[in-house]
């Protein structure tokens, strides 16, 4: 027995041989400290950044609730000057740095109204619209530079401006693009099996899967808009088929009619069943609660066009958004804060009255959907339908209290809804009115 472990002492002794050899030789690969090498890294981006003469177009891909867009950005020692699609012709600066925080980071350290529209609260959105200011460097090269947000996690891209085009000409090409793709849902068939799909401009997002799938089933994938279709910077994979562009004709006779073609297969352009333009959702409506008997008048304004509304009439004390399905000409109304009041955040809570003991969350996921029983007609009917996205069945709203920790602190009796009280039960349609 004490040969054996003698024998197996002096093995392991001599297999650590070589593993020391390794990592004297590794060790003297890096003759610069990590802290040298990583700002060696950061002055190279930082030479990169400057580079391009006519500066980059940055894809930029906010939280999964807001649409995708370019940006243009031009980058000088310690300054970015930055355009908007919505307004190609204003430049406006700020500062950046490049930093160190587990890795090499860009921020745009101060404000800038381009930069900083999605990252910023209001009073509309509590808590921003799921964008950054602050991005981890994944990748550097004069060709592309990969960028992830800090809070979203989403990946970013900044792509040189090149041939003859300018940020300016650039981005109005995009704007133009987007005006143009004038397509929410296709359909058609992959390797032998009919699917449906749609665009959810709201979102930037495209999904698919097969005829008659619920929309959890379904593959999806954000999009960039570009002349003549749709970019998908991450492929996706669906029925064994790989997709990224796609290209968008419209038939010139019929506006209802087009082609959708991706990766050699073409889809026909549909008008989903119940389809509600935006700017019919404008307007009085009756809102009807509990019974058909019980209800009250409210008005939906436009906030955001093509994107959000205000309900006006719900309450006294605020006004919720509701959110626009562009890809289902729908109405969308998650749980949302609606303001403060005694040192807690109130929120509009997603309540399962009858389904669930009357379970409720903040879950800004849980909500309701409004789909439209016919859309021919002009005293348009919405019908309030749980939205599938959390393990409640939401048929009701109630105000509830949040403290800064997160937590509950009970139902919030200050303020009261057109209902009389702080809950709203049982929603049930709501009517257009025809003036």
């Amino acid at each position: 027995m004490k040969l054996r472990k003698s024998f197996a002492i002096l093995f392991a002794a001599v297999a650590l041989l070589p593993l020391a050899s390794c990592l004297k030789e590794q060790a003297d690969v890096f003759d610069t400290p990590s802290s040298q090498r990583l700002q060696d890294y950061l002055e190279n981006v930082r030479k990169l950044l400057q580079e391009p003469k006519e500066g980059w177009a940055l894809s930029y891909y906010p939280g999964s609730s807001s649409a995708t867009c370019y940006m243009g950005v031009k980058f000088e020692a310690q300054q970015v000057s930055a355009w908007s699609e919505e307004d190609p012709a204003e430049e406006v600066k700020s500062s950046y740095k490049l930093t160190t925080d587990d890795g090499a980071v860009l921020s745009f350290d101060t404000y800038n109204k381009v930069l900083h529209y999605y990252a910023t609260a209001s009073a509309d959105h509590y808590q921003a619209r799921g964008g950054d200011f602050e991005f981890d460097i994944v990748s550097a090269s004069s060709e592309r530079i990969v960028l992830r947000g800090k809070r979203s996690r989403n990946l970013c891209y900044l792509d040189p401006i090149v041939g003859d085009q300018t940020i300016k000409s650039f981005l109005t090409d995009m704007a133009a693009a987007k005006a143009a793709l004038n397509i929410v849902a296709f359909s058609g068939e992959v390797t032998g099996g009919l699917v449906d799909g749609f665009l959810d401009g709201t979102s930037s997002t495209l999904s698919i899967g097969r005829r008659g799938a619920e929309s959890s089933e379904m593959v999806s994938a954000r999009y960039m808009v570009v002349p003549g279709g749709i970019h998908i910077n991450e492929p996706f994979t669906f029925q064994g088929v790989t997709f990224q562009d796609f290209e968008y004709k419209e038939d010139p006779e019929n506006s209802a009619k087009g082609t959708f073609t991706g990766s050699g297969i073409t889809f026909e352009k549909v008008i989903p069943a119940g389809y509600v333009p935006y700017e019919k959702f404008i307007g009085k409506w009756t809102f009807n609660w509990y019974t058909d008997t019980r209800n009250f008048p409210v008005e939906l304004v436009a906030l955001e066009p093509g994107v959000s509304f205000k309900m006006k009439g719900l309450s006294e004390s605020f006004e919720p958004v509701l959110g626009y399905n562009a890809a289902r000409g729908q109405l969308t109304w998650n749980a949302q804060a609606v303001g403060s009041s005694a040192g807690v955040t109130v929120w509009l809570a997603a309540w399962d009255l009858l389904t669930n003991g009357g379970n409720l969350t903040w879950n800004e996921a849980a909500g309701l959907i409004g789909k439209a029983e016919d859309n021919t007609v002009d005293a348009i009917v919405v019908r309030w339908e749980d939205n599938g996205e959390s393990d409640l069945v939401v048929d009701s709203w109630v105000l509830w209290g949040v403290d800064a920790s997160g937590n509950s602190a009970g139902s919030f009796s200050g303020w009261t809804m057109a209902s009389g009280s702080y809950q709203l039960p049982y929603l049930t349609i709501m009517t257009k009115i025809v003036e």
